[in-house]
């Protein structure tokens, strides 16, 4: 819609003192009001770290739909029963996960290790709610057998193993960019606006090299459209998808206002920062001297509408 000129002017109100780059979307959808939309530099290109996730996501909705084209509940089944062992894939991430001891009815929160064994919708979950690169890896790893192999995956580990040793790394990533990537096209988001292409581990980016990655706040408002019409993948997926934005964990959700206390909100962010050397300076998270992004995507319900 056209741009609502009294809230593009609020939204510009909150960036006075701040750097040019500072971009944003924003769409109104509260039933029974005309629908508002705003934004500020809202093609502008920036590296989309963890967001990118989403990405992930909806290529594994799209392959599981592939495989289980007339059945929701054995896509359901299948995430739930189909287990997969953490291995080389993994490293190197330092992102704490949640890990149940059946045993002592116990969590814990540590780091991924190799030997770890997850169902495939545990992964995903930690890959979206702890945002762990390992499970990112992981999961983008299934989707290319998925596609590769079809009706015969899940395929034995020593023909995996063979699979990604043999196959050429053109060929890798070919598959790999097409699994992640092609969900956005089918949704309306071109490739200048957002493009995922490379593994978030620096084992998956040697096994299947890539290229890069960026985004706008354009496309990832596209994508949060797309999801409450159910138009990613199918009804059964985006609702799926959304689920899992709910239970982003609480270090990643920053929904702290006063104002969001009976709010349902569907969030999800990525950082990315590099540093280089310079007289008095010490890097840490969220502190590159070079780079330095932060960008979120949220989906806000209010009990009011």
């Amino acid at each position: 819609p056209q741009e609502n000129q009294k809230l593009r002017q609020e939204i510009e109100a909150l960036f006075p003192s701040r750097d040019e780059s500072y971009s944003v979307a924003l769409l109104d959808i509260s039933p029974g009001k005309p629908i508002r939309f705003a934004s500020r530099q809202m093609t502008r290109q920036f590296m989309p770290g963890s967001v990118g996730k989403l990405a992930i996501a909806a290529g594994l909705f799209t392959e599981l739909q592939r495989l289980y084209p007339e059945s929701t509940e054995k896509r359901r089944e299948f995430l739930r029963s189909r287990e997969i062992k953490a291995d080389r894939w993994i490293i190197v991430d330092s992102h704490e996960v949640p890990v149940y001891n059946i045993e002592t009815n116990s969590f814990t929160s540590r780091p991924i290790r190799e030997g770890d064994i997850f169902s495939l919708y545990e992964w995903v979950d930690h890959m979206l709610s702890a945002s762990a690169n390992a499970a990112a890896s992981v999961v983008w790893k299934e989707l290319i057998l998925m596609r590769e192999f079809g009706d015969r995956y899940p395929i034995g580990y020593e023909e995996e193993v063979a699979f990604f040793k043999e196959t050429p790394k053109s060929r890798l990533s070919e598959i790999a960019i097409s699994v992640v990537n092609d969900p956005l096209r089918d949704i309306g988001i071109s490739e200048d606006d957002w493009r995922l292409g490379s593994f978030f581990t620096k084992t998956g980016q040697s096994i299947v090299p890539g290229g890069g990655s960026y985004g706008n706040p354009k496309a990832l408002l596209q994508y949060l459209i797309a999801l409450e019409r159910g138009r990613i993948v199918d009804e059964w997926s985006s609702l799926e998808i959304k689920r899992l934005m709910y239970m982003t964990a609480r270090r990643i959700r920053y929904a702290s206002s006063p104002r969001l206390e009976n709010a349902a909100v569907y969030f999800k962010s990525g950082s990315q920062y590099r540093c280089k050397e310079e007289p008095g300076f010490t890097c840490g998270k969220y502190m590159g001297n070079v780079e330095n992004y932060m960008n979120s995507v949220a989906i806000v319900e209010q009990p009011d509408g």
